[in-house]
């Protein structure tokens, strides 16, 4: 491989990779605006000059790559420092000073710049600037606002449009000094990905609709996760203020979502706040109300339900493609101590969702994150009452104890229809996280924490396992599913007592074949592809015939 050497400091590096890229690897930063490693290189900022041994004038870094041994290249140097501040000075003659009350402050490149390799001070004496009038606060789509004063005219935007979304909306219009931003006459910016442009935006000339004025991002605690939106499984920073989530945005994965988030995952944290929250455990009293309880009564009330209909009946676990694949594996324990084969998961088919990366893309089809890893874990039963039987037959009226883990608030497991038939069992448990038709039903109702407050792991549509830890804590009164079970599992065994998700996952490990050999702390950040060839798990090649509704 080819060595360069970046102020004094030496890295080998793979043939045709670019200069800013190169520089990264040995912690020397190259400022750029117009670069974006997944978009094509156009070198219209003039913010990377750099000096290279060789030629007589300054570089691109963006436009060079290294094609052979030798290279050596010169960033902290007055020559280049004297052409960065040149740069800024031209990009900041014409730029409003709105940082105030612009959504980009706190995280936007022209700030950061101007600090680290601008001036103090302007040589532009005039007071008219260019400003675009009537360019102010437009609307390119549903989720994109534009400030055309704040551009800098990196052509980042259009570049997405046009190479990773397919859509082409954006472009540029006018010429010289005058040269703008817009969508083409009859489109808006609408396509599923429409909002990335926010995120590669340098500046503040597109900003999010959504997030628009919402809060300042200095206030915000960020913390890395997974989108529940589907099962794509893309990476995502959860930002929230003291527990309210804020907003989602991509988190890059090179084999996942790579630095790209659809729309739609970007919105569904606002499940969290459109539905009532359960805050405390209750049971189903003697004359037919729900009264709230500690969690100590509550789970003895379960226990009490499963010894009690242990005795010669049926007893059925319904699963959620929302649990953990830890979770799912307690609950299928729960099933294995019952000697129960009714156990599955339910999980809808929903729109397709597809997020590109360089390696084909990854695809979403079902309205849940996690239906394979709870399936893996032993939520798939071989025989008896499954997922079907229970929501569309006669599955409930043939248990004597059904314990349900509620789906995403507005899913058909709150249908009237559907809950009526749900009901027909003698004891019904729900562990959920939202007040539901469904909880108002329940015998024993569990309130459980929400993905973004517990650790866990999730198995996307590629078979990819992937771990998250909380952004948050969950309120008082409510537990992380791992909790709540291994408190009721230790009732009937105290080997399983105390343990925490770390724990339950290598235990799990230890026994399902998907996963041996791991560890929940040695989990890569980018996942592993399970190798399943000994497990089956509906929705894919090995699935049974009827095993996924």
């Amino acid at each position: 491989m080819p060595i360069v050497t970046i102020d004094g400091r030496e890295v080998d590096v793979e043939v045709g990779t670019n200069l800013i890229e190169a520089a990264k690897q040995v912690g020397v930063q190259i400022p750029h605006y117009c670069y974006h490693p997944r978009l094509s290189v156009v070198g219209q900022c003039r913010m990377c000059l750099v000096k290279i041994d060789g030629p007589p004038k300054l570089q691109t870094a963006c436009t060079t790559q290294i094609m052979k041994d030798g290279m050596v290249v010169h960033v902290d140097i007055p020559e280049v420092q004297e052409a960065q501040q040149g740069v800024m000075e031209f990009l900041l003659i014409n730029h409003p000073l709105d940082c105030p009350i612009c959504d980009q402050a706190g995280e936007c490149g022209l700030q950061d710049y101007s600090f680290k390799h601008g001036q103090a001070f302007s040589r532009f004496v005039f007071e008219e600037k260019r400003t675009y009038p009537g360019r102010e606060r437009i609307p390119l789509g549903p989720s994109v606002m534009l400030n055309m004063n704040r551009c800098i005219q990196c052509t980042r935007c259009i570049r997405f449009t046009e190479e990773i979304s397919g859509t082409g909306e954006l472009g540029f219009f006018q010429r010289g000094a005058r040269t703008e931003i817009g969508v083409f006459p009859g489109k808006e910016l609408d396509n599923p990905l429409s909002a990335n442009v926010v995120d590669i935006c340098p500046v503040g000339a597109l900003t999010s609709s959504e997030f628009r004025f919402a809060e300042r991002v200095w206030y915000l605690d960020k913390k890395p996760s997974i989108c529940t939106g589907c099962d794509a499984g893309c990476n995502v920073t959860v930002e929230h203020k003291r527990g309210a989530i804020r907003r989602y945005k991509p988190r890059v994965n090179p084999e996942v979502n790579d630095y790209w988030l659809c729309d739609y995952g970007r919105q569904t944290f606002r499940r969290y706040s459109e539905f009532e929250r359960l805050g405390t455990p209750a049971v189903r009293g003697a004359a037919g109300e729900l009264r709230a309880t500690n969690w100590e009564a509550a789970l003895d009330r379960v226990h009490q339900g499963l010894a009690r209909a242990s005795e010669g009946a049926d007893l059925a676990f319904l699963g959620s493609g929302f649990l953990t694949t830890e979770e799912a594996f307690l609950i299928a324990r729960l099933a294995d101590a019952a000697d129960s084969e009714h156990r599955s998961v339910w999980s809808e088919e929903g729109p397709a969702r597809f997020i590109p990366n360089l390696h084909g893309g990854v695809h979403g089809t079902e309205t849940t994150p996690n239906r394979r890893g709870a399936e893996l874990a032993g939520l798939l039963g071989t025989s008896g009452i499954n997922a079907e039987d229970l929501m569309r037959g006669d599955g409930a009226s043939r248990c004597d104890f059904l314990l349900i883990t509620d789906g995403d608030p507005g899913s058909p497991l709150h249908d009237a229809e559907v809950i009526g038939r749900l009901r027909q069992v003698r004891f019904l448990v729900v562990l959920g996280w939202a007040s539901t038709p469904l909880t108002e039903v329940a015998d024993v109702v569990l309130p459980i924490a929400t993905h973004a407050e517990k650790d866990g792991t999730f198995v996307n549509s590629q078979r990819r396992l992937q771990r998250f830890r909380a952004a948050f804590p969950a309120p008082a009164g409510v537990r992380s599913g791992v909790e709540a079970l291994v408190d009721l599992l230790g009732r009937l065994g105290p080997e399983w007592q105390g343990l925490t998700t770390a724990q339950v996952f290598d235990r799990m490990a230890a026994t399902v074949p998907a996963f041996a050999g791991m560890t929940f702390d040695s989990l890569p950040a980018h996942g592993t592809l399970l190798d399943t060839s000994g497990a089956v798990a509906s929705g894919d090649s090995t699935e049974p015939e009827g095993a996924h509704p």
